[in-house]
C-alpha cells in the first residue's frame, strides 16, 4: 500500500526562501503556447522550465503550470500513424500508462481502474461533456471520436491535479488543441479509411484571424451491414472554429463541434449461436458551440469570458425476440415485443468567468461559472424482463417516467502558482460546486508541487480532492435516485522524471485513490453503479441506488518516450496496479477494470524506400467476470450470474499485435500518405465475456462440453487501409 505525500517535496522546497521574481515576457504578440511546430518530431517535451516563470499573452495571460507534473504531449500526426488505432485520439490514449480500453469495439478510456464518464474533455479550452459517437447508456465511449485527427495539433491527459477552473472529474483531463495555420495562406486534407471519408479546410482571415473547418462520414455502412455486433454504425460530424483579433487586447474565438450517429441491432433469433435476443435501434445527435472573449487590460492582467451551449438527442428503442418467426410474404422475420423505448432531448448552457493576474513571478487566477441543464427525458420499460441477477421467475425492472424541468449547477474557484526558490514550484488551488439536481456541494481542493533535481530530473507530488454527480438518466429513474451525494476521490500521487535528454523521457509514478459515495444497487447488494456486471448486449435496466459503495485503487506507473531523429519513435509504458471496491453487502470486490498489469509499445521505424513501419504490441491482464449460477441456469434456461461470485474469476492474458506501413508520395501540388496494414495480425481470440446461449437448445455449439455457455472472443484479425492528401 502507497503512503505518499505532497509533505514529501515541500519539505525539500522548504529550504529555499520565498523571492520576488520579476517577468521575462508579458506581451500582446506571442504566438498561443498550445501551438507546436509542425515539422517537429514526436517530441519528448521541451526541456524543464529554468528558475523565472513566464507568460505569454494572446490578449490573455497563457498559463503554464510549471508546478504541475509532466505530461506526455501526443501530436495529431503521431495519431494519424500510429498501429491499431484507425487515427482515433480516444484509442491512442488506451496506450498511455494507467489507461486501458473496455474493448476492440470501443473507444472507451478507463484511467486508473475508473468509469469511462469519469474524464472530462477540453477541446481549445471548451468543456464537452461527449465527444464519441454511438454513446451508449453507462458510457462516455463509442465507436469513434467525433473530431477528426487530422483537426488535431497536439493533447495531453492530465491523470493527476488539473486546473481548478475546469469542472471536477474523478479521472483526468483530456485537453485537445486543435491545429494553427504556420503562416498565412490556406491548407487542406483530405483522408479516406476504415472510419469514414473527411475533409480539412484551413485558412488564414483578415486581422490575424484563422477559419478551421473538418467534416467527417462513416463509409462502412456502404461496404456491409454486419460488422460482427449485426449491425454497422453511421456517423457525420463536423468541427468549425474562426478566430478574431481586434486590436492588441482582444481575441474572439468560435468553436463547433457536433455530430449524428445511429446504428440499427437486429440479431437472427433461429441462429443458434447468437448471443442475445434484443433487436435495438439508436440514434443521436450531440452538438456544443461556445463563443470566448479573451481581453487583456493590461502586461499583467487579462480576462476570459465563455459562453456555450450544448444540445443532446438520444432516441433507443429496444424489442425482446419471442423466438418466434413470422412471414411477410417475401421473408421470414422476428416477431417481437417492445422492452425498452428512450427518448431524450437536453440542453446545457453555460457562462464562464475568469480574470488572471500576473506579479512577482506568480500567477493567480479566480472564476466562477453557471449552467442551467434543460431535461426533457421518457423512459418506458413497459413488460421488464426476467433479471439476469436474480432466480425470479417474475419480470422485473418494469419501469416509466418523464422528466421535464431545469436544474442548475454554479461554481467558483481561485488558484495561484508560481516558485518558492530557484528548484522548486508550487500550484494551489480549490474549486467549489453546487449541484442544484440534488441539492449537494463540493469542495475540491487541490495541491501540486514541482521540485528540479537537475536540469535532466525532477521529483513531483499532488494531493487533490474531485467530485462528480452520478450520471444523469440513473439520477431521474427512481425518486430515491434523486438523494445521492456527489462521488468524490481523494487522490495522491508522487512521481520523477528520471531523465530527460535530446533522445527522450523516463517518467515513473505512484498514485493512490479513495473513492467514496459511490452509487450502490438496493436490490443487488453486490453491484455498484460502475462495476455493474456487462450483460453483453441484453436490455437496459435502471435500478434503485443508494450512495454507501465506496472503492481505492492504486498503482505504479512508468512511461519511456523516445526517439532518433526521423528514424525510429517509440512510446513504451507498463503499469501494476490494483482496483477494488465495496457495494451495500460491504464484500471487498475486485473492480470492473482491475487490469494488474498493462504493457503498451507503440513504435515507427523508417525503413528503405521511405517507409515507415508502424507497430503496437498490448499486453494486459485478462477481464475479470462473474461466472453463471449452472443450476439456477439450466434449470430456467437461460442466463442467471452468480452473485456470490461477482467478478471472481479473470480471465487469460490479453494479447494484441497491429501492424501498419506508411509511404508518402509528394506530388507538385500535395503530399499523398498511404497507410496499410492490419489489426490483431496474429489473429489472437482475446476473451470478451461468456453469454448463456438459450437458444442452442441440446445442440453441440456449446464452448463447454456440456453446458450451453458461448465465449465471445473481442476482433479477430483485420484489415485496414487508409490515405490521406495534403494540399
Amino acid at each position: 500500500m502507497f503512503r505518499i505525500g505532497a509533505a514529501t517535496v515541500l519539505a525539500l522546497c522548504s529550504s529555499y526562501s520565498l523571492h520576488s521574481q520579476k517577468l521575462q515576457e508579458l506581451t500582446a504578440a506571442v504566438p498561443d503556447a498550445s501551438a507546436t511546430p509542425s515539422e517537429a518530431p514526436l517530441s519528448s517535451s521541451a526541456p524543464l522550465p529554468g528558475v523565472t516563470t513566464t507568460l505569454q499573452v494572446t490578449a490573455a495571460l497563457q498559463e503554464l503550470h510549471p508546478a504541475l507534473a509532466p505530461v506526455q504531449q501526443i501530436e495529431g500526426k503521431e495519431i494519424l500513424s500510429s498501429a491499431g488505432t484507425y487515427g482515433d485520439l480516444s484509442r491512442y490514449l488506451q496506450a498511455l500508462p494507467g489507461v486501458v480500453g473496455n474493448s476492440d469495439i470501443s473507444n472507451d478510456v478507463l484511467v486508473r481502474g475508473g468509469h469511462p464518464e469519469e474524464n472530462l474533455y477540453v477541446i481549445d479550452g471548451i468543456e464537452f461533456d461527449g465527444i464519441s459517437h454511438l454513446e451508449m447508456p453507462g458510457t462516455a465511449g463509442g465507436f469513434m471520436s467525433m473530431i477528426d485527427a487530422t483537426a488535431v495539433s497536439n493533447m495531453e491527459m492530465r491523470p493527476d491535479v488539473y486546473d481548478a477552473f475546469y469542472s471536477g472529474r474523478l479521472s483526468s483531463l483530456i485537453e485537445i488543441h486543435t491545429r494553427q495555420l504556420a503562416g498565412p495562406g490556406q491548407e487542406g486534407i483530405l483522408s479516406l479509411g476504415v472510419s469514414g471519408i473527411g475533409g480539412l479546410y484551413q485558412r488564414a482571415l483578415p486581422h490575424a484571424g484563422m477559419l478551421l473547418l473538418s467534416a467527417h462520414r462513416s463509409i462502412l455502412n456502404l461496404l456491409t451491414n454486419n460488422i460482427g455486433i449485426d449491425g454497422v454504425p453511421i456517423y457525420t460530424n463536423l468541427l468549425l472554429r474562426a478566430d478574431l483579433e481586434h486590436g492588441s487586447r482582444d481575441q474572439f474565438t468560435f468553436l463547433s463541434l457536433g455530430g449524428t450517429d445511429s446504428i440499427d441491432i437486429t440479431p437472427y433469433t433461429g441462429d443458434e449461436l447468437e448471443t442475445e435476443f434484443f433487436d435495438t435501434q439508436y440514434m443521436g445527435r450531440r452538438v456544443t458551440g461556445a463563443l470566448t472573449w479573451k481581453h487583456a487590460f493590461n502586461a499583467s492582467l487579462a480576462s476570459d469570458l465563455t459562453a456555450s451551449y450544448a444540445l443532446t438527442r438520444q432516441n433507443i428503442g429496444q424489442q425482446e425476440q419471442s423466438g418466434s418467426l413470422g412471414w411477410n410474404g417475401k421473408s421470414w422475420y422476428a416477431i417481437t415485443e417492445t422492452s425498452y423505448a428512450e427518448n431524450a432531448r437536453n440542453g446545457l448552457p453555460r457562462l464562464n468567468y475568469t480574470l488572471r493576474a500576473a506579479g512577482k513571478g506568480w500567477l493567480f487566477s479566480a472564476g466562477a461559472s453557471g449552467s442551467l441543464q434543460s431535461l426533457n427525458d421518457t423512459v418506458a420499460q413497459p413488460i421488464g424482463q426476467l433479471s439476469p441477477f436474480s432466480t425470479s421467475t417474475t419480470p422485473a425492472d418494469a419501469l416509466a417516467f418523464h422528466r421535464r424541468f431545469s436544474t442548475g449547477q454554479e461554481a467558483a474557484f481561485a488558484q495561484a502558482e508560481g516558485s518558492l526558490g530557484k528548484r522548486c514550484s508550487v500550484m494551489g488551488g480549490i474549486r467549489a460546486e453546487a449541484f442544484a439536481m440534488d441539492g449537494g456541494h463540493a469542495l475540491e481542493p487541490r495541491v501540486s508541487v514541482l521540485y528540479r533535481l537537475s536540469q535532466r530530473q525532477s521529483l513531483h507530488a499532488s494531493w487533490n480532492v474531485s467530485a462528480q454527480l452520478p450520471p444523469t438518466m440513473d439520477l431521474l429513474s427512481f425518486a430515491g435516485n434523486r438523494q445521492l451525494q456527489p462521488i468524490t476521490v481523494r487522490q495522491t500521487a508522487l512521481g520523477m522524471r528520471l531523465w530527460q535528454s535530446h533522445w527522450g523521457t523516463l517518467d515513473a509514478e505512484a498514485y493512490t485513490r479513495q473513492y467514496r459515495h459511490e452509487p450502490v444497487s438496493t436490490q443487488y447488494p453486490q453491484l455498484m453503479l460502475f462495476n455493474m456486471i456487462d450483460t453483453l448486449g441484453q436490455s437496459i435496466v435502471w435500478l434503485p441506488l443508494t450512495g454507501s459503495g465506496s472503492a481505492d485503487s492504486r498503482g505504479l506507473e512508468a512511461v519511456l518516450r523516445a526517439y532518433w531523429e526521423n528514424r525510429v519513435h517509440l512510446l513504451l509504458s507498463a503499469t501494476r496496479s490494483q482496483s477494488r471496491y465495496r457495494a451495500l453487502d460491504g464484500v471487498r470486490r475486485t473492480g470492473n477494470y482491475d487490469m494488474p498489469v498493462a504493457i503498451n509499445a507503440m513504435s515507427s521505424f523508417r525503413l528503405p524506400r521511405g517507409i515507415m513501419l508502424n507497430s503496437r504490441e498490448s499486453l494486459t491482464s485478462g477481464r475479470v467476470y462473474t461466472p453463471f449460477a449452472v443450476a439456477d441456469s439450466l434449470a430456467q434456461d437461460r442466463g442467471i450470474y452468480d452473485l456470490s461470485q461477482t467478478n471472481a474469476v479473470r480471465g487469460p492474458l490479453y494479447n494484441r499485435l497491429d501492424l501498419e506501413f506508411e509511404r508518402q508520395f509528394s506530388f507538385p501540388r500535395g503530399r499523398l500518405d498511404v497507410r496499410g496494414g492490419a489489426e490483431n495480425v496474429l489473429n489472437h481470440g482475446n476473451l470478451f465475456g461468456y453469454v448463456w446461449l438459450q437458444n442452442c437448445g441440446l445442440g453441440t455449439c456449446y464452448s463447454s462440453p456440456s453446458l450451453p455457455i458461448g465465449k465471445i472472443d473481442q476482433m479477430g484479425r483485420f484489415p485496414v487501409i487508409s490515405a490521406e492528401y495534403r494540399f
